[in-house]
């Protein structure tokens, strides 16, 4: 990698963290604006990428569209609301509609992969904002977290790798990289339990132990993620989801872990809430 290529992406790299963490912080109408893009710009490009398969060609635009609807009411009311699940089922109902009257051979298909979209990208999202509004540091430690498990896993992997950790899906991934990036999420865990000074919910802060499950949680859960981010693109013969950051691929490149961990670690929350 030379230097141009190095400071090239440097530079969006960190322009990804300063919007995710300054939405994080700031909150609000900054944070649904700068999470709706992420929502929008990444189910078109997860449909861009399901459109290399033949004859699937699901409905970029109408999916992209949606699923900002969909995190805005997600914001505004809730994912939980009997309104959001409304909202769900119409747009689903407005797909099938479009769907029976296109002349394309995988109509089918493309409803499913509409859905997927939704479920993969849209949901996990909104969840996110669920997570901002129950306490914004534990949201910001999920990133956090996975950041420093994604450095550390890569060192790890390039300077130890030599068990491979699924081949035919990520050959370049290994069961090395794997342990390096759970130490750094464990280490990362360790300064959110020293610094984080407020109440952060007791649930998670009440003790490094859990500060500890929480990481370990994100890392199997996140490595999945990316295994299975990684299985889209060998099944449709890409490298990278897409180019919208230079030096790092498309922005389900950067995604495909947290959208993954963000559900178990909710779960996990939840369940440290009732016995806390």
């Amino acid at each position: 990698m030379n230097i141009k290529t190095l400071l090239i992406r440097s530079l969006s790299g960190l322009v990804y963290v300063s919007l995710i963490v300054s939405a994080i912080i700031i909150g609000g109408t900054y944070f649904m604006v700068v999470f709706g893009l992420l929502v929008g710009l990444t189910l078109f490009e997860f449909h861009r990428l399901t459109g290399k398969q033949g004859s699937v060609d699901a409905l970029q635009i109408l999916s992209a569209i949606f699923g900002v609807i969909l995190f805005v009411v997600a914001s505004r009311i809730s994912m939980f609301s009997p309104f959001f699940l409304l909202v769900f089922l119409l747009g689903f109902v407005v797909c099938c509609i479009v769907e029976l009257f296109r002349n394309t051979p995988a109509r089918i298909d493309n409803i499913a992969y509409f859905l997927l979209g939704q479920v993969y990208i849209t949901m996990p999202i909104c969840l996110m904002y669920e997570i901002l509004s129950y306490n914004y540091i534990v949201l910001l430690a999920l990133f956090v977290i996975i950041w420093a498990s994604d450095t550390f896993a890569y060192l790890a992997g390039s300077l130890f790798g030599k068990h491979k950790l699924s081949p035919s899906i990520s050959p370049n991934k290994s069961w090395e990289g794997v342990v390096g990036g759970l130490i750094g999420a464990l280490l990362t865990a360790l300064v959110f339990y020293l610094t984080v000074s407020e109440p952060t919910a007791c649930e998670i802060s009440v003790s490094l132990i859990r500060w500890l499950i929480f990481a370990v949680v994100i890392v199997v859960f996140g490595t999945l993620g990316d295994l299975l981010e990684s299985l889209l693109k060998r099944t449709v013969g890409v490298k990278d989801s897409g180019h919208i950051m230079p030096g790092h691929g498309g922005l389900l490149d950067r995604l495909d872990s947290v959208i993954f961990a963000v559900i178990p670690a909710a779960v996990y929350i939840f369940i440290m809430s009732i016995i806390c």
